[in-house]
């Protein structure tokens, strides 16, 4: 995987920044959604019909298509856990984000995401290759305290 420099590391940086603003307003929103559902798998149910809607749209309008059976039949297991992954995640936080509050929330996550990241960073696991280093390190460990310090307060 090729690792993103000068404009177009500005563009990811912007797009991610996005995902972070997005990632935050999701659990309200799918709260709400629960709220008026009655429970939070119908809101999931209801989220991610929604979200395959957007993409087959996006799909089709972008002419992508599907991929050739092929390619699929000869996925890794592990390679079909991404749908997985994020109906762990949308369902949590319809079940723990509202309880938590946002900034708790968020935080936790974020301290999930940065010491796993860093390990799979360090290994090029599914990402560019950047090894572990002390100042790496140190700022997982600086999250890490703004997660005490988010959640003692």
């Amino acid at each position: 995987m090729e690792k993103l420099t000068g404009a177009s590391l500005w563009s990811g940086v912007v797009l991610a920044l996005i995902a972070g603003c997005v990632m935050a307003l999701q659990p309200a929103v799918n709260a709400r959604l629960a709220g008026q559902c009655g429970h939070p798998l119908q809101a999931s149910i209801i989220s991610f019909a929604t979200g395959l809607v957007a993409l087959l749209l996006m799909g089709f309008s972008m002419r992508v298509g599907f991929p050739e059976p092929a390619r699929v039949q000869s996925l890794p297991l592990w390679a079909w856990s991404g749908g997985l992954l994020g109906t762990y995640m949308v369902t949590v936080s319809l079940l723990i984000a509202p309880r938590l509050g946002a900034t708790r929330w968020i935080a936790l996550v974020l301290a999930g995401q940065m010491a796993l990241s860093l390990v799979l960073d360090h290994f090029g696991a599914g990402y560019a290759q950047h090894s572990m280093s002390p100042l790496r390190i140190t700022g997982v460990v600086c999250v890490a305290l703004g997660v005490y310090l988010v959640m003692n307060n």
